[in-house]
């Protein structure tokens, strides 16, 4: 007997958009001079089970740019990543790329993967700022 996965996607979905919805609300209040580690494990909690989940039904692009927004978050909890108020905003437009990520698997509309390209690379820029910066790549810019 298969299952049929796709009768998931719904719930995914949804609890998705709510992860998200938590992630946005934490990173917009979070203090980036002393992070509170509580605060730190609930948006990377929330990375993570993204992450997972879109690993699970096979969307590659909400898994790309969650798996290096996991990474960073991981380091910010283990204290060797430390948060600016541009770091914060490149955060918040990669929550809004999920957001809408998730809206065109939600709808079956083709992915940007050029989009998800350049937020990952952004967000893996922001890990390690030896690398050139990508500005403003006009994903709600």
């Amino acid at each position: 007997m298969s299952i049929d996965m796709s009768q998931f996607h719904g719930v995914f979905i949804e609890e998705s958009h709510e992860h998200l919805d938590t992630m946005e609300r934490l990173l917009m209040a979070l203090d980036i001079n002393a992070p509170d580690l509580e605060e730190l494990n609930s948006i990377f909690r929330a990375a993570h089970s993204i992450k997972g989940g879109s690993g699970i039904f096979g969307f590659d692009a909400l898994t790309s740019v969650t798996h290096v927004m996991e990474n960073l978050f991981d380091k910010a909890r283990q204290n060797q990543f430390t948060f600016t108020a541009m770091v914060i905003d490149e955060l918040l437009k990669a929550v809004d790329l999920l957001r809408s990520l998730l809206n065109d698997y939600s709808e079956d509309r083709e992915i940007d993967l050029s989009l998800v390209e350049q937020m990952t690379v952004q967000v893996e820029g922001l890990l390690d700022p030896k690398e050139p910066e990508i500005e403003g790549f006009g994903f709600f810019d």
